[in-house]
């Protein structure tokens, strides 16, 4: 006869509980997911060696991406030394106004992004279109003339790779620190100096 009392009474203990102390149990729930969460994106993060720049009129086809992301990571070498090369990517995409599809607020992203990437040094080498040098000639980052760059078609490596189309009529060359803090930045010229070696092999071929 004592079983259903008891029952009872661990019920009213569990109500009790759970009326005044609900929040803090939700809030703690919370945390405890949100913890989670965090150290399994920490742990999944992809620590890249290189990020190369794509400035472009459009977006570069997935397969092609893939196709210089795997010859990039090839070439490369390790700079972080976690044991692997890690090569990202970044398209900046950039096109003109009277561009179909043109969306001034794709346009201000892209923009707001690769100018980031100038501040910080993100990348080092850039692949860019004609008329988005026109852009950024007088930026004081890249060679002061088109002539100066080396075009897509010309570089060793585009042939190996298959010779991918939507990046056909990119030029590319490193960016300048002059003028920058980074210039005396060692870890930055360190950087620099890698790209410009994974670029070179990429222009001329070779291991």
């Amino acid at each position: 006869m004592k079983k259903p009392q008891m029952k009872d009474e661990t019920r009213k203990k569990v109500d009790n509980f759970w009326y005044y102390y609900k929040f803090h149990v939700l809030i703690g729930a919370f945390l405890l997911f949100m913890a989670v969460v965090f150290i399994k994106d920490m742990l999944s993060k992809v620590d890249y060696d290189y990020n190369i720049a794509f400035v472009t009129d459009y977006m570069i086809a997935d397969e092609d991406s893939q196709a210089l992301q795997s010859y990039f990571e090839a070439n490369a070498e390790d700079l972080n030394g976690d044991g692997e090369v890690h090569v990202q990517i970044q398209n900046y995409v950039l096109p003109a106004e009277d561009a179909q599809g043109y969306d001034p607020q794709m346009l201000a992203a892209g923009q707001t992004k690769m100018t980031v990437d100038l501040q910080e040094g993100t990348s080092m080498i850039f692949f860019i279109s004609e008329q988005n040098y026109e852009k950024f000639k007088d930026a004081d980052v890249f060679p002061e003339k088109l002539e100066d760059f080396t075009k897509m078609e010309d570089c060793a490596a585009y042939a190996e790779m298959g010779s991918p189309s939507s990046v056909k009529d990119l030029y590319v060359a490193m960016r300048s620190l002059e003028g920058t803090k980074m210039e005396k930045d060692e870890e930055m010229l360190s950087y620099y100096d890698a790209c410009e070696t994974l670029l070179n092999k990429f222009v001329s071929g070779g291991k």
